[in-house]
């Protein structure tokens, strides 16, 4: 009695099989295609995320370098300033009135 309705059962299954099928192949279905496309999402999000701290530690790096060259080559001359620097310099010993 149990192979003959396992019979049944199989010959149901198998009738049932072209409904489903777009659940037969990936990506398997609503539910997981969405979870699939949500992983991808947040790959995505997490290297541009990662490529922004990059870029932002990059011009960081850039900027230090230029200050330091900067600041050595000022040091350098004998520590003389630009006439506008100066003049920026000298404008806290201007009394207000």
């Amino acid at each position: 009695m149990n192979t003959r309705e396992d019979e049944k059962w199989q010959s149901l299954l198998s009738r049932c099989a072209p409904t489903f099928a777009g659940d037969a192949a990936p990506p398997y279905g609503f539910m997981t295609g969405t979870l699939a496309r949500l992983r991808a999402d947040q790959r995505r999000q997490e290297e541009w995320e990662s490529i922004g701290w990059r870029a932002l530690l990059a011009s960081l790096a850039a900027l230090v370098i230029t200050a330091g060259v900067t600041f050595s080559l000022q040091l350098k001359d004998g520590g003389e300033l630009e006439p506008g620097v100066r003049t920026i310099l000298q404008v806290e010993n201007v009394p207000v009135s």
